[in-house]
C-alpha cells in the first residue's frame, strides 16, 4: 500500500474541507452580518428564543466551536448572562449537526460546478450580496471536494489489515469499544478543534466500510466533548462569567454523553428505527441522524436544568471583588477570539462604546454639578472627573486597538464602514471627555482663586453645558438601540448651528463687558477658554450624530 499517497490525500482532503468551511462561513457572515447582530439583540431570558438563536447562528457559521468562542466572548463582555449562554450553547449543539447532514449527502459530483459557479458570481456580479453568495457556493464546493478527497484517500485502507484491526476495536460490540470510540472522538476533536471536521472524517471512514454504525455513533458523541476545548481555551484569562459559561458547556456535554452511554444500545436502536434504510447501506445518513438525535435529547434533558447548572458553575467560580475605579473585568479581557467572527466582534465593540459613552455622560453630569460660586464639593467632583477620564482614555485605547485588528479581517463593505465609524466614535467620545476635564479644571481654578464671573457669563456657561449634554445624550440613546436613525442628522445640524450661535453671542457679549471693564483679569481669560472648549465639544457631538444617523 502506498501510505504516502493515502496520507497526502487524506490530509489534503481535510485541508480542503476546513478551508471550504472557513470560506463558506465568512461568506455567510458577510451576507448575514447585520442579521446576526439583530438576532443577538432579540435574545431575552426566554429559553426557547435562546435555543433558536444558538441553532441559527451555528447553522449559519457552520461551527459550534466558533459559537462557543462567541458565547464566551459575549458573557465576557456582559452581552449575555451565564444562563442565556448555556441556552445558546444547547441550541448551538443542535445547529452543528447541520454539517453532518451536508457531508452525508453524496454531492461530490456537484463540487466542481459549485466552485465554478461560485467564482463566476463572485467576480462578475456587481451586487455585493450576490458576491457573498458566490463565496458561500465556492466554500461549499471546496468542502465537498475535500470530502470526496478524504473518501478516496481512505479507500485503500479497506485492504489494510492493520487499519481494519484498529477500527475493529471501535465496533460497538462491547461497552468498552463504545467508550474507546468516545475517547477517540474526544481527543481527535480537541486536536483538530472542529467537531464538524471529525464528523466529516467519521462519515468518510464509514462510507468506505472502515467504521460501522455503532463505532461511528461513539466517535461523534466523543466529538461533542472534544469541541468544549475551544470554549475552555477562549475563557482562559477571561472574566469570571466567561469561565462559568465555558464550564457549563463542558458539564452539560460530558453529562449528556454519560446519559446516552447508559442507554447506548436502546439509543442506537432508536436511531436505526427512525432512519430510512439499513445501517449498512445507508450508514452516512444514520450517523448524521444519530448525531442530531443525540443533541436534541441533550437539549430536552438540560433545558429545564439551566438555572441549576448556572448555580453550580457560580458556586465553582464565585464573584471576584472589583476595584472601584478599575476597568470592568469584562473589558480588561476584551475577547480577541471574536475577531474570527467579525460581525460579532463589531457587536462587542458597540457594547463597549456604550459603556464608554456612559462614563463620558457621567463626567458631563458631574461637571453640571460643579457650581462656579461654591467651593463645597467642587474639588471632589473634579477629582471624580479626572478618575473617570483615565478610564475613558483606556477604553479608547483598547476599543481602537480591537477595531484596528478587526479591520484586517475579511469584512463586508457595510461592516468595514461600521468599523471605521466606530474608531472615529471612540476618538470623539474621548475628546468630549477631554473637553469636560478641561472645563472642570478651569472651573475648579476659578473657585480656588475666588475669581468673579458675571451672572450673565455663568448663565451662558450653564446654557451651553445643558445644550451639549442634551445633544450628546440623544445620539448615545440611538447608539444603545443599535439601529441607525437617519432623521437624527437634520436635528444634529440644527442643534450644532444653535450651539455655535450661542457661543458666538456669548463671546460678543463678553467683549462688550471687557470694553466696559465689567469683566477683567484671569476670569475673562478663563471664560473664553471655557467657550472654546464648548465649541470643540459641539464639533465632536456633531461627528457622533453623523455616525449614529448613518450619514458618515
Amino acid at each position: 500500500m502506498d501510505w504516502k499517497t493515502v496520507i497526502f490525500q487524506v490530509f489534503g482532503g481535510l485541508g480542503l474541507f476546513l478551508m471550504g468551511m472557513k470560506i463558506m462561513s465568512e461568506g455567510m457572515q458577510k451576507a448575514a452580518g447585520e442579521r446576526l447582530r439583530k438576532i443577538l439583540r432579540i435574545l431575552t431570558s426566554n429559553r426557547f428564543i435562546g435555543v433558536l438563536v444558538g441553532f441559527v447562528i451555528t447553522a449559519i457559521i457552520q461551527s459550534s466551536s466558533a459559537t462557543s468562542v462567541m458565547v464566551v466572548g459575549f458573557v465576557n463582555a456582559t452581552l449575555m448572562t451565564v444562563q442565556q449562554a448555556i441556552v445558546v450553547e444547547l441550541g448551538a449543539a443542535v445547529g452543528t449537526t447541520v454539517t453532518g447532514w451536508i457531508v452525508s449527502l453524496d454531492v461530490s459530483a456537484w463540487a466542481m460546478p459549485m466552485i465554478g459557479f461560485g467564482v463566476f458570481i463572485r467576480f462578475f456580479s456587481k451586487d455585493t450580496t450576490k458576491q457573498y453568495v458566490g463565496e458561500v457556493l465556492f466554500g461549499f464546493g471546496i468542502l465537498f471536494l475535500g470530502m470526496s478527497a478524504m473518501k478516496d484517500g481512505f479507500a485503500p485502507l479497506k485492504h489494510s489489515d492493520e487499519f481494519i484491526n484498529l477500527f475493529k476495536s471501535i465496533d460497538g460490540k462491547t461497552f468498552g469499544s463504545v467508550l474507546l470510540g468516545v475517547l477517540v472522538g474526544t481527543i481527535t476533536t480537541a486536536v483538530v478543534q472542529s467537531s464538524s471536521a471529525v464528523v466529516g472524517i467519521t462519515i468518510a471512514l464509514a462510507s468506505q466500510g472502515l467504521v460501522n454504525f455503532d463505532g461511528g455513533l461513539a466517535i461523534v458523541m466523543g466529538s461533542n466533548i472534544g469541541t468544549t476545548i475551544t470554549g475552555i481555551l477562549a475563557s482562559i484569562g477571561g472574566s469570571t462569567n466567561a469561565k462559568r459559561a465555558a464550564l457549563a458547556q463542558t458539564l452539560f456535554k460530558i453529562f449528556g454523553v454519560i446519559l446516552i452511554l447508559i442507554v447506548f444500545y436502546p439509543f442506537r436502536n432508536l436511531v436505526d428505527w427512525i432512519t430510512p434504510g439499513s445501517s449498512i447501506s445507508n450508514i452516512m445518513v444514520h450517523i448524521a441522524m444519530g448525531h442530531t438525535i443525540f443533541n436534541i435529547l441533550n437539549l430536552i434533558v438540560f433545558l429545564p436544568a439551566v438555572p441549576l447548572l448556572a448555580r453550580i458553575v457560580t458556586r465553582i467560580f464565585p464573584d471576584k471583588k472589583s476595584e472601584e475605579y478599575g476597568l470592568p473585568e469584562s473589558f480588561v479581557n476584551i475577547d480577541y477570539n471574536l475577531i474570527e467572527t467579525p460581525s460579532m466582534g463589531i457587536l462587542e465593540s458597540e457594547k463597549e462604546l456604550v459603556v464608554m459613552a456612559g462614563l463620558v455622560r457621567e463626567n458631563l453630569e458631574l461637571l453640571r454639578g460643579m457650581s462656579i460660586n461654591s467651593k463645597d464639593g467642587s474639588k471632589k467632583q473634579c477629582e471624580s472627573i479626572l478618575r473617570n477620564e483615565d478610564r475613558i482614555d483606556k477604553y479608547q485605547y483598547f476599543i481602537t486597538k480591537f477595531l484596528v485588528t478587526l479591520s484586517s479581517r475579511a469584512l463586508a463593505i457595510q461592516d468595514a464602514s461600521k468599523v471605521g465609524n466606530y474608531i472615529t466614535l471612540a476618538h470623539n467620545l474621548e475628546k468630549i471627555a477631554d473637553y469636560t476635564e478641561h472645563i472642570a479644571s478651569i472651573t475648579e481654578k476659578i473657585i480656588r482663586k475666588k475669581l468673579i464671573l458675571t451672572d450673565v457669563a455663568r448663565e451662558r456657561i450653564n446654557t451651553l453645558l445643558d445644550e451639549n449634554i442634551d445633544f450628546f445624550c440623544k445620539s448615545i440613546e440611538i447608539l444603545k438601540q443599535g439601529e441607525l436613525v437617519p432623521g437624527h442628522y437634520d436635528d444634529a445640524v440644527l442643534r450644532s448651528v444653535k450651539i455655535k450661535k450661542l457661543i458666538k453671542d456669548a463671546k460678543l457679549e463678553h467683549f462688550e463687558r471687557l470694553r466696559e471693564q465689567v469683566c477683567k483679569g484671569d476670569a475673562a481669560i478663563h471664560f473664553i477658554d471655557i467657550l472654546n472648549n464648548f465649541d470643540a465639544m459641539r464639533s465632536d457631538n456633531f461627528n457622533i450624530a453623523e455616525v449614529v444617523s448613518g450619514h458618515k
